[in-house]
């Protein structure tokens, strides 16, 4: 709850800011902390999207290897009734 509202400020605060450097208007010390805070925001969810993206990597990883031994598994049985 805290963190939506907190963001929605930070949006509203940043769309001002940005709004004051097109016209070329000059910034206040409180016009950069909010553009510290709007580029935190976005390295905390390019941070968020790269985890996600390792998350699904790691995986498919697992899966693929769940198969390399399942099917490693099965010629070994295979191989063993065969020589029997």
């Amino acid at each position: 709850m805290v963190e939506s509202v907190t963001s929605a400020v930070i949006e509203k605060a940043l769309d001002t800011v940005l709004r004051k450097v097109s016209e070329g208007r000059k910034l206040s010390t409180e016009d950069l902390v909010v553009l510290m805070l709007g580029l935190f925001r976005e390295i905390r969810n390019d941070i968020a999207n790269t985890n996600k993206r390792i998350d699904t990597l790691y995986d498919l990883l697992r899966k693929i290897y769940e198969a390399l031994i399942k099917g490693a598994t099965t010629q070994r049985q295979k191989a063993g009734k065969s020589q029997t």
